[in-house]
């Protein structure tokens, strides 16, 4: 599905990644951990391309990603979730996930902006993911309007909403209530696709995912489950 050969990134003299390689299957869920500075953001960002790397290749389906620009990717079928959300704050949720549904033939931002939208199916997809995100009670809301922790609900749901292949959650629990965390690890659950996210709350991992990837001075350190990158030394000296 997605493999990163020999991944190099640094910031002036300092080296974020230093010669990542490695194999996400599909339909299998990571989450990437590691101390602040091991290159875990660094790494979602040269995926979706929002900086080019340094040396190396990231295929998916066997096809050069960095290369290509963002919104290309995007289309080929990588979804990303950011540390700040991104949110259009002004806009109802439902106006979100509209501007978010990708490949309509009459697509411009004044149908969502206007609520003219004239393809049902478009209302049914926002409809489908409202409910899927529970949110359908606060669609009229504005983003800016409703809870942080359903911000963050919504986010995931305008990753969602389109087509994917691979989705990228930069911590999509944190600093949310146990309630929402609950919700997001519900969703995660049941996605079928591959799934790579950066997150450190211990609950969550154990219920998302048994393949913990975690990144020290930009490469992988420790594979394993969640208990098994606990017990490790390395790991635990990495954190001090």
């Amino acid at each position: 599905m997605l493999h990163i050969s020999n991944l190099s990134k640094s910031f002036g003299n300092a080296p974020i990644l230093n010669g990542f390689s490695y194999h996400f299957r599909s339909e299998t869920t990571y989450v990437l951990m590691g101390a602040n500075g091991s290159g875990k953001t660094t790494l979602f960002n040269l995926i979706g391309g929002f900086m080019p790397c340094d040396s190396g290749e990231i295929l998916l389906d066997g096809r050069r990603l960095d290369r290509l620009s963002p919104y290309k990717i995007a289309e080929l079928g990588v979804a990303r979730t950011f540390q700040d959300l991104r949110l259009l704050y002004d806009l109802t949720v439902e106006e979100n996930l509209l501007i978010a549904l990708r490949n309509k033939r009459d697509e411009n931002l004044s149908y969502a902006l206007t609520g003219r939208v004239p393809n049902n199916v478009y209302r049914e997809s926002v409809a489908s993911m409202l409910q899927r995100i529970h949110l359908t009670e606060e669609r009229k809301q504005k983003a800016a309007n409703i809870s942080y922790g359903q911000q963050k609900l919504l986010t995931l749901g305008i990753a969602l909403i389109n087509d994917f292949k691979i989705l990228l959650l930069d911590e999509p629990v944190a600093g949310i209530q146990p309630h929402y965390r609950e919700e997001i690890a519900n969703l995660l659950t049941g996605i079928k696709e591959t799934v790579i996210i950066i997150e450190h709350d211990p609950d969550f991992i154990r219920k998302v995912s048994k393949n913990v990837l975690f990144l020290n001075e930009g490469s992988i350190l420790v594979e394993g489950d969640y208990r098994t990158l606990r017990e490790d030394r390395r790991v635990q000296q990495a954190y001090l």
